[in-house]
């Protein structure tokens, strides 16, 4: 299997990317791409009736079944011997999939960071890569908070407008979730890659994603040892609130 998860905070960039790599391997000839929005993990699950700790009980059974799913997709393909046909460029199986389990650290989803390394292990060994787009400090309140609320509509605006009471707050806030999630990351088995998203060049960071689908061989058990988890500091981050 190859592939990617796309993470990142409010107004990152993930949902351009994913789109652009999403298209960009149809038109390479992949015939076997599994495709998972954010809204699929994050926006089901927390729409969905209950309380937090119901919806992150959902997500965390969601990505366990889709895990399994991944793997047995990957066995059945291995054992099929078709990683060496002449057509297996485009038979293999692979995913984009965006925020997916690293939504948990952004929106502090009561979910441990070893019930989600569990999976991340298993999607370490199944060759995924996790891709990091990182938002620089003084871009923050030009991209996740203005541009958010000038393209995304009211819904976003009043979302982003409850994360505080200015737009310095706002940026302070996101920040901090940008740091969770960085933590978060550092210490995931998966193969880590970080992009700086300084600019608005979707185009050249969807090249980049695809350079490391594309050219990186499928190897089993190509996770790295990860550093052992430490908790997140969230002073000064309250809780998000639901997603609009």
């Amino acid at each position: 299997m190859r592939g990617c998860v796309l993470a990142g905070v409010w107004g990152a960039g993930k949902t351009s990317i994913y789109e652009r790599v999403a298209a960009r391997l149809i038109d390479s000839g992949c015939q076997s791409l599994i495709a998972m929005p954010q809204a699929a993990t994050m926006t089901t699950h927390t729409y969905a009736p209950g309380d937090g700790a119901d919806h992150a009980a959902g997500i965390l059974s969601w990505l366990g079944n889709l895990t399994a799913f991944l793997e047995d997709l990957d066995r059945r393909f291995q054992d099929s011997g078709l990683t060496d046909h002449r057509f297996a460029h485009a038979w293999t199986p692979t995913c984009v999939m965006e925020g997916l389990g690293f939504d948990i650290p952004i929106y502090q989803l009561p979910v441990s960071r070893q019930a989600a390394l569990e999976i991340e292990h298993r999607l370490a060994i199944a060759g995924l890569w996790l891709v990091v787009l990182h938002v620089p400090t003084d871009r923050i309140r030009a991209r996740c908070v203005e541009s958010t609320r000038m393209t995304r509509g009211p819904r976003w605006t009043k979302y982003v407008n409850d994360f505080d009471s200015d737009d310095d707050a706002r940026a302070a806030h996101i920040e901090c979730a940008q740091d969770r999630l960085m933590s978060w990351a550092r210490t995931s088995p998966m193969r880590l890659h970080v992009i700086s998203v300084d600019r608005d060049g979707w185009d050249d960071y969807a090249d980049e994603v695809m350079g490391l689908i594309t050219s990186s061989p499928r190897t089993r058990h190509a996770a790295h040892h990860p550093i052992e988890p430490t908790p997140a500091d969230a002073a000064g981050s309250p809780l998000a609130s639901p997603r609009p």
